[in-house]
């Protein structure tokens, strides 16, 4: 998975395309970096912080999404719509929430 003989966005097309900072030392790395993003070491550093961050942040997000679906189904609460899609239509409609 992870190394030069990892895969590459070209496949067996990729020889010579690869960026020589893009080693494959990193998980999602292949090879691919056209604008120049990780280019410097400390810049990629905090991309990739930025990038855990988020992906914590959807993990959260979705369990938000599924908790009140979950909670009106099996533990009888009554929510005024728990499909997470359809809730956010309470705040605007007529009444509120």
């Amino acid at each position: 998975w992870y190394g030069p003989d990892r895969a590459k966005w070209l496949g067996p097309y990729s020889e010579g395309a690869t960026p020589s900072y893009l080693t494959g030392e990193f998980p999602g790395d292949y090879g691919w970096d056209t604008a120049g993003l990780s280019a410097d070491p400390e810049t990629f550093k905090a991309y990739r912080e930025t990038e855990l961050i988020h992906a914590r942040w959807a993990m959260l997000g979705a369990l938000g999404c599924v908790t009140p679906e979950l909670l009106e189904k099996f533990s009888g609460n009554t929510f005024g719509e728990a499909v997470w899609f359809k809730a956010g239509s309470q705040i605007v409609a007529e009444g509120g929430p």
